[in-house]
């Protein structure tokens, strides 16, 4: 293998901070304490004839004489300076290296504090980091939906008057955690729920309502979704979710209605000598309510 050296023509990209020597000398002298900015001025005054002190307080005042020397260091000054500010102050390097102002610019100990600006971000930067509150706030867990705003939820979808669908959030309000209707037991032992009665239902009602009224809008709570929601204990809880697909569906309201305490001790003989069911057809049922929830 061979090597050659050839010259190549190629185009490179790159960035180089420049800075004027206006630049640099107005740095200079924005970073000098108030009396050596005075002495600096004086100075300027003397050097250059074209430079004038004016009393601000004092517009009408007329200029001072050339050559005068007075100057009072309280009085504020403004400047006219048509000298180019770095013609006699800086040294510039003639190979356009300007090693010499850069030099000089370190020596100034303090001003990036000075002239340094808070950072700003560029417009991709802000994106990135509004995706990244954004991903934070859809990984924050949210609360979850409670089984009362869930039934409530599902009243909107219903046709009904307003005094009943208003009637129905009322006994869903009464709905427990379990899905039970229950209210408070404050006379019973450690406040435990118990089920209560339609008539104490209506007749704490802030409208005028019948018991039957509420046995209705109860009903309406019974349909909606899970099934079984709104029972009045574990007996009805089952019968409501018996839907017409699941087998043997009529025997099971007999076993549910009839006999839910032999099925919990499992005393299948008792139960097929009084229903006359088959013991294997009880059986198939038995298992088709272990699916039901309770």
């Amino acid at each position: 293998m061979s090597m050659s050296m050839s010259p190549i023509m190629a185009q490179k990209m790159s960035q180089n901070m420049i800075l004027a020597p206006r630049m640099i000398q107005s740095m200079e002298i924005l970073q000098l304490p108030i009396m050596a900015l005075q002495e600096r001025i004086l100075q300027e005054l003397q050097e250059n004839p074209v430079l004038e002190l004016r009393d601000s307080s004092d517009e009408q005042q007329p200029p001072a004489a050339d050559g005068e020397d007075d100057f009072d260091p309280s009085q504020t000054a403004e400047l006219e300076d048509t000298r180019d500010p770095g013609a006699g102050e800086l040294v510039i390097d003639e190979s356009n290296s300007n090693e010499l102002d850069f030099d000089r610019l370190d020596a100034l100990s303090d001003w990036e504090d000075r002239f340094n600006e808070e950072h700003r971000p560029s417009r991709n930067g802000m994106d990135d980091e509004g995706d990244k509150k954004h991903d934070a706030m859809q990984n924050m867990a949210c609360r979850s939906q409670s089984l009362q705003e869930y039934l409530a939820e599902q009243i909107g979808f219903l046709d009904m008057p307003p005094d009943q669908a208003k009637l129905v959030r009322y006994v869903i309000a009464h709905v427990d955690d379990n899905g039970f209707l229950s209210v408070p037991n404050e006379a019973g032992p450690d406040h435990h729920r118990r089920c209560p009665s339609m008539e104490e239902l209506a007749l704490s009602y802030d409208h005028g309502v019948t018991p039957a009224q509420v046995e209705e809008a109860l009903h309406i709570v019974q349909k909606l979704d899970p099934p079984g929601i709104g029972a009045r204990d574990s007996r009805e809880c089952l019968l409501l979710q018996l839907t017409p697909d699941i087998a043997h569906r009529d025997i099971l309201r007999v076993l549910i209605l009839n006999h839910l305490e032999d099925m919990a001790h499992n005393r299948l003989p008792a139960i097929q000598k009084r229903t006359g069911f088959d013991l294997n057809v009880i059986k198939e049922a038995i298992e088709g309510l272990r699916h039901l929830n309770l």
